[in-house]
């Protein structure tokens, strides 16, 4: 299960905690949807996150590039080992843009 707080702001941040997998779509997306309204930029914190698959992984490809084409960007920061392993697999960075990842 996922859980989510948001730190409001012109750039808030979306802190994620738990497992991304596809019963987290609802949650996730409410959450990044509310942060993004009237924000500069929106950056999801995976510090918490302990798992994630390919839906999980999906799911966040989706929302970003929703967001890119509103023009909202979004950075993603605190992947864990696990977390960037997925990423990487999946070449998550080449269907996003590295400028997802600064770090």
């Amino acid at each position: 299960m996922l859980r989510t707080s948001i730190a409001q702001g012109p750039a808030p941040t979306v802190y994620l905690a738990g497992e991304m997998d596809l019963d987290c779509a609802d949650t996730l997306r409410e959450a990044v949807n509310a942060a993004a309204l009237g924000a500069e930029t929106v950056t999801l914190d995976f510090g918490g996150v302990e798992f994630i698959d390919s839906s999980g992984t999906g799911i966040f490809v989706r929302l970003a590039l929703d967001l890119k084409s509103q023009g909202t960007p979004v950075v993603a920061r605190n992947l864990s080992p696990a977390v960037r392993g997925v990423f990487d697999m999946l070449r998550v960075r080449e269907l996003v843009g590295d400028e997802v990842f600064p770090d």
